[in-house]
């Protein structure tokens, strides 16, 4: 059978589950619309600069819906929302987005729509259950560079798929010890090297409350991209036995690429983290450590201290003039040393194994290549923009719009970002970003990147509306900066009007 024809079958049906239970869901709750709230919601977004590309932040962040260049985006969303009193919670919704963006170098000028979110999920008591591309709630707060999670920034477009997740669930009665996870299964439908990969899923975390007001928690969350038809070695194993594989991160079989033989099925990545939050009376003081890992050295802790090292404060009081504030440190340098492995000596190769593909070689284990694969060459991108913390840069996507690799995944970085409501009425987001870029190891001395391009990117964002009037009415806007070396010296400013109750679409 035809895989690509499968590929586009299976997403269908994804769409047409997604619909048929969201028709469900609303006849549902027609009948008992007591318990019903709906929010709802369009904007009209202006978007322009002074160079050929917006700055840094004024194209970050939202869920990969807004162009690189000067732009008008038009948006509708929706969410319905059910519950009742003995713990059940229906939820459905979606978003939808229109736009017109200017030429660049490396695109034409371009008017396009796309579905944003298109989901229905479905809770009882603290389990959850997600059909359809939805939005993951943000670790930290809206400024934070990564919203709190390396490998699931919110840069990039929504994934469909499905979700079974749960809020902390605590043991006992004294309530010392909780814990929190999920399991999931995407599916990839943009232009990729790999057509038609999927995405597995899974994380576990664990809460301590150390004292009334101090709790400790740590947590591992996996991720693995597999299947697809590979332009080099055709359609990937996706039996249940190579699913079981995937869960576990075992070896390939039969099948399997040579390389997923020798190391595992699939692209595996994921995160570990730690920490400690602080609840005074009046704020709480949130410090975290956030790594990432490509592979079993980083799993064991080779790679410290890469990742994101963040401080928050948030106060209790949601309409002071200062309500969070976070400073973060990112570094992506040291990927386990530069070396994945070195020759062996004589007297090493004495003691190994010739049938052994790593004969000859000692395994350092470094050189991770965050972000990057050989095998599924798009790497940690959806519509090739980052999935994890958007700092890392891929590739520009070629004539056939496919992005195949990183161009720059070792950096470091100092992020602030400040919000609050001034006035009394006027709620404003001030972020700052500064980066020393190193590209990758063993790149060419030509690279760009050999002479280390350092950027400082900022971005102020101010609201009027709901807050100075009686009304369902919003305007926004946006003012930001690129310095430097890495991009374009650029000034940028979006203007924003939305319309609705609820939510901001």
């Amino acid at each position: 059978m035809n895989y690509n024809y499968l590929c586009h079958m299976k997403q269908t049906s994804i769409f047409r589950i997604i619909t048929i239970a969201a028709a469900v869901f609303c006849a549902v709750s027609n009948a008992y619309s007591q318990n019903l709230k709906i929010d709802w919601g369009g904007s009209a977004n202006a978007l322009t600069g002074t160079g050929e590309y917006l700055p840094f932040w004024a194209r970050t962040g939202h869920d990969g819906v807004m162009p690189y260049t000067s732009s008008g985006v038009l948006t509708f969303g929706a969410d319905v929302m059910y519950g009742e009193t003995d713990g059940w919670n229906f939820e459905a919704g979606t978003n939808l987005v229109g736009a017109i963006a200017a030429g660049s170098p490396v695109a034409p000028r371009d008017a396009y729509g796309l579905v944003d979110r298109l989901y229905v999920s479905g809770s009882w008591k603290m389990l959850h259950l997600d059909i359809g591309m939805k939005p993951r709630a943000r670790e930290l707060a809206d400024i934070s560079v990564s919203g709190g999670n390396v490998m699931y920034s919110r840069n990039a477009r929504n994934i469909p798929g499905i979700n079974a997740w749960s809020d902390w669930i605590w043991l006992g009665k004294g309530k010392k010890v909780a814990f929190k996870g999920n399991l999931a299964h995407y599916q990839m439908i943009d232009n990729r090297f790999v057509d038609g990969a999927m995405l597995h899923n899974k994380a576990l975390s664990m809460k301590f409350a150390l004292t009334g007001r101090i709790d400790f928690s740590l947590g591992f969350e996996h991720w693995a991209q597999w299947g697809g038809v590979s332009p080099l070695y055709g359609p990937q194993p996706v039996s249940m036995m190579d699913y079981v594989l995937i869960f576990v991160a075992g070896k390939g079989r039969e099948g399997a690429s040579t390389s997923d033989k020798i190391n595992v099925l699939g692209n595996h990545l994921g995160k570990e983290y730690f920490r400690f939050d602080y609840k005074a009376d009046s704020f709480t003081l949130t410090a975290q450590y956030d790594k990432p890992f490509e592979d079993g050295s980083g799993m064991r802790f080779k790679n410290v201290p890469d990742g994101i090292w963040s401080l928050q404060c948030s106060m209790n009081d949601r309409d002071a003039f200062v309500t969070d504030v976070i400073y973060e440190f990112i570094s992506t340098t040291w990927q386990s040393g530069p070396d994945h492995d070195r020759p062996a000596t004589e007297e090493e190769k004495a003691e190994q194994d010739p049938s052994e593909p790593t004969y000859g070689k000692v395994v350092l284990g470094g050189c991770d290549n965050y972000f990057n694969n050989g095998e599924y060459r798009s790497g940690w991108t959806n519509y090739n923009r980052v999935i994890g913390c958007p700092l890392i840069i891929p590739y520009a996507p070629g004539a056939d719009g496919i992005t195949t690799a990183m161009a720059s995944n070792r950096l470091r970085g100092h992020h602030f970002g400040i919000k609050g409501v001034a006035f009394d009425k006027i709620p404003y987001r001030f972020m700052a970003t500064y980066t020393k870029n190193y590209g990758r190891y063993k790149q060419a001395e030509t690279s760009p990147f050999a002479s280390t391009p350092k950027q400082l990117s900022l971005a102020l964002e101010l609201e009027f509306g709901e807050r100075m009037m009686d009304l369902p009415i919003a305007f926004a806007v946006g003012a930001y900066a690129d310095m430097g070396q890495l991009y374009q010296d650029s000034a940028g400013l979006t203007l924003r009007f939305f319309y609705g109750r609820g939510r901001r679409f």
